[in-house]
């Protein structure tokens, strides 16, 4: 117990090792929002009232087409941390819900938190760890709910470790370059 609150173990934790200049670069490209577009597969687009480096307590949305429909995940920075000895970066991400079409979805899942650390040493990588509740009147297909909260996890580490380990042009700078 720390001041009172309750560690509570995550649900899942998922890590993937890499090469030291790939987690470099993995950290670099997952703290500034205008690469993600080209490391994040569910985020062809998105909103925020803030460019670049992702601040504490800022909002962001993803924004991506499926089966002809508009989806939004909302999404807050809810950490960010930083270290030199070792050299890391861990960012913790609380999801704020879903919408289709503006339509509010994806109640079954209550809460949802990424942990995503960047250790930036030899041996080291990118770990997720994920906490989530599902709605009490899930029971009946819990199972399939605590699957889509974990896949979204799982699809951010791969998103990380396989598009994100180089170093991305800034999303400014190639709009810039298509303009002139």
């Amino acid at each position: 117990m720390i001041l009172g609150v309750q560690m509570v173990p995550p649900n899942g934790v998922w890590r993937e090792f890499l090469e030291l200049e790939q987690a470099r670069h993995v950290a670099v490209n997952l703290l500034n929002l205008d690469n993600w577009p080209q490391w994040n597969s569910t985020a062809q687009r998105i909103l925020s009232s803030e460019k670049g480096e992702l601040s504490e307590g800022q909002r962001f949305d993803l924004h991506r087409i499926e089966r002809q429909q508009l989806i939004e995940e909302m999404w807050q920075v809810k950490f960010i941390r930083k270290g030199n000895d070792p050299e890391f970066t861990e960012i913790g991400f609380d999801w704020l819900g879903q919408s289709s079409n503006g339509k509010k979805s994806g109640n079954a899942v209550k809460s949802l938190r990424l942990e995503i650390t960047v250790l930036c040493e030899d041996q080291g990588g990118v770990e997720i760890a994920a906490w989530w509740q599902v709605s009490k009147w899930t029971r009946f297909f819990k199972a399939r709910v605590e699957n889509s909260a974990k896949q979204i996890a799982k699809q951010w580490l791969s998103d990380l470790s396989n598009k994100a380990v180089l170093e991305l042009e800034n999303i400014k700078q190639i709009i810039s370059q298509e303009e002139e």
